[in-house]
């Protein structure tokens, strides 16, 4: 009970509204001001738990981050809802919605600051302790901004512990001085994490050379992309599973190739992923006559349900928003197991097969309902599952390794065996290993499997800018008969988005994004 005293200190000092580990019949004595806070181990590592809760707030982590990466892209889109208008390329009408966003982002920089300072000027911390403590709170002060830099370019940077009135008048620092700040923080927690944690979710040095890779591919330093991913799959431990589906086994937890991964719990930290990605009955037509028997959920009937024991609408109360579009469902080669991941089909053990004709509310032409497995978690409560959520994972170090080293030198034996170890686990086999490409070939053969490997994990948008306005355009035609006003909206400045309105009007040294 103690240990959850010290939580509920924590989360008060930093007024995480989400922190709901606390024991409400147990009350502190009187309110401990922050500078008398920080004066043991237990106080520390209580603190880093408020600052890694952040994870959990849906703008910072679970299905908001997942749409900002996926939707409006040629991975995935949904209905017309407002807070996801940057799907057609309308980065107005979101404007709004974004200053919540904004905002969430830097409670969670403030807590990590305020960590950091006090921590690293406690006398009474042991050194091992705040050594990690600082290296952990750096790294997530890294992640968050470079998920801002990500949605904003130019966004204020602060590193100290300020009040809230010097915040709000910073003005905003340039893109790529905030990643050079992401790449300082990233190092060193790299440099200062243990590489194994005893406590799921906690980071470790690999969590954070994971993200260095992809920053440093983004702002195409290649040569330390290359290094860093082949750092991670050479020395980390971790290995892709034998089967793409068990990756995203809802059940198969904090498995091996998983490299960050946020945990949940249901009715503590529950997560919401899997009721987003689930279907909705109105909008797949309310048809839901399963016959009698075994319906199979998977092809290879790992997991079934008995219409006699259960409701078969019980499998589908999700809200029905992220899909793939069928431009990306079609494409998949023939053979490549990964095409089963976007769930379309429910088959029984008589034959028959119910398809989600999609439709309903959603107006688009080509859809279709096809559903990601990835996040999918069938017995779990709306909502409120047991889900985790995981942000990297050891296969996109692959592909950013055989990028890397394209750019570098071409499809070298080493560009080829990187995307080809992707390629023998869709496929079973070496049959379709790709060879004799030259280094354009090879690019786009990176940008196609990048979306077949990593879809619906929330990083199509942030590579498809990363490689290019042309290579967005080629996007958004690609999906342009499913989502044809995408095409029609999208503008070289969209990389990033406008800066919130109500952010400029009350601070008076930040200024738009070009293009707004």
């Amino acid at each position: 009970m103690k240990n959850k005293k010290f939580i509920f200190l924590a989360c008060l000092l930093m007024s995480l509204s989400a922190c709901d580990i606390v024991d409400l019949e147990e009350k502190p004595e009187s309110f401990i001001a922050p500078a008398q806070f920080f004066n043991s181990d237990q106080e520390a590592e209580s603190a880093i738990y408020g600052v890694y809760d952040f994870y959990h707030n849906p703008r910072i982590g679970d299905y908001f981050w997942f749409f900002y990466g996926d939707l409006g892209t040629d991975v995935a889109m949904t209905r017309t809802i407002a807070d996801y208008s940057f799907q057609h390329g309308d980065m107005v009408t979101v404007s709004t919605h974004m200053r919540h966003t904004w905002r969430v982002f830097y409670q969670a920089i403030g807590a990590a600051n305020m960590v950091i300072a006090r921590v690293d000027a406690s006398e009474n911390i042991s050194d091992d302790v705040k050594r990690r403590i600082v290296a952990e709170a750096r790294f997530l002060r890294g992640s968050f901004y470079n998920r801002l830099n990500l949605l904003f370019g130019n966004v204020p940077v602060w590193l100290d512990e300020l009040d809230l009135d010097h915040v709000e008048n910073l003005g905003a620092t340039p893109a790529n001085e905030v990643r050079e700040q992401v790449i300082e923080d990233l190092t060193y927690a790299a440099n200062n994490l243990p590489e194994t944690v005893s406590e799921a979710g906690r980071v470790s040095s690999w969590v954070a050379k994971g993200l260095l890779a992809r920053v440093y591919l983004f702002a195409k330093d290649w040569q330390n992309a290359k290094d860093m991913a082949a750092d991670v799959i050479n020395n980390s431990g971790h290995s892709l599973l034998p089967n793409y589906y068990d990756v995203f086994d809802w059940t198969n937890k904090m498995n091996n190739e998983l490299i960050h991964v946020v945990p949940k719990a249901p009715d503590l930290k529950g997560s919401a992923m899997h009721s987003f990605s689930s279907p909705r009955p109105f909008d797949d037509n309310n048809n839901f006559d399963i016959p009698d028997g075994e319906a199979v959920i998977r092809p290879d009937g790992q997991l079934s349900t008995d219409k006699a024991s259960r409701n078969p609408g019980s499998l589908f109360q999700g809200w029905g928003i992220f899909q793939t579009v069928k431009e990306n469902y079609d494409s998949y080669e023939e053979g490549d197991t990964r095409k089963d991941m976007w769930w379309h089909e429910l088959e029984f053990t008589d034959g028959s097969t119910f398809t989600f004709t999609g439709g309903g509310s959603m107006g688009l032409p080509g859809r279709s309902g096809y559903y990601p497995l990835k996040w999918i978690a069938f017995d779990e409560a709306p909502n409120n599952g047991g889900r985790d959520t995981h942000y990297q994972r050891l296969a996109e170090l692959y592909l950013i390794l055989a990028e890397s080293e394209n750019e570098l030198n071409g499809p070298t034996s080493v560009a080829y065996e990187a995307i080809n170890t992707v390629r023998r686990r869709a496929f079973g086999g070496l049959d379709h290993d790709l060879i004799g490409m030259s280094k354009d070939e090879f690019r786009q053969a990176v940008i196609d499997e990048n979306r077949w490997e990593l879809g619906g994990e929330g990083l199509r948008r942030w590579y498809l800018w990363h490689w290019g306005y042309d290579t967005f355009l080629q996007a958004a035609e690609f999906v342009s008969e499913t989502n044809p006003r995408l095409l029609d909206n999208i503008q070289p400045h969209h990389k990033w988005h406008r800066i919130p309105d109500e952010e400029i009007i009350n601070n008076p040294n930040l200024r738009q994004n070009p293009g707004y």
